[in-house]
């Protein structure tokens, strides 16, 4: 019986740590995720600024599909392989691009006209931030 109590806190940690809402960097499963969303950066931009737990439980984790126009992009060093759908001054929806399609991506970005992105989405972290991104 004194054993018990131990076990159920060691078995508590576990489904913690298991339930964690992380997104990898690099997951190449968004080649063949579905999408459960499509949607343009500003909406998602919107959807986030207006509740932020809705947008949570509705994008985080979830493969989803994001068109807009880009503000800036990254190069193609490590780390700064992204693009950004700016919606203020400083900040807006960032896609991390996928390390394999990184390249391809940044060299065919087109100046102002809009492009699409499928992504996981991660959450609001000063920018709304996707990761895993790669053309649909």
């Amino acid at each position: 019986m004194g054993r018990r109590p131990g076990l159920f806190f060691v078995a508590a940690a576990v489904l913690v740590v298991a339930c964690a809402d992380r997104v990898p960097d690099q997951d190449l499963r968004i080649l063949s995720a579905a999408p459960t969303a499509r949607m343009s950066a500003d909406i998602l931009w919107k959807e986030y600024q207006a509740d932020l737990v809705r947008a949570d439980r509705a994008y985080q984790g979830k493969a989803i599909v994001v068109s807009g126009t880009a503000t800036k992009i990254g190069t193609d060093a490590p780390g700064e392989r992204y693009v950004l759908f700016g919606q203020s001054a400083d900040r807006g929806v960032r896609a991390n691009l996928l390390d394999e399609s990184a390249a391809d991506i940044l060299s065919n970005v087109p100046d102002n006209r809009r492009f699409t992105l499928k992504c996981y989405g991660d959450g609001l972290h000063g920018d709304v931030l996707l990761k895993s991104c790669v053309r649909p």
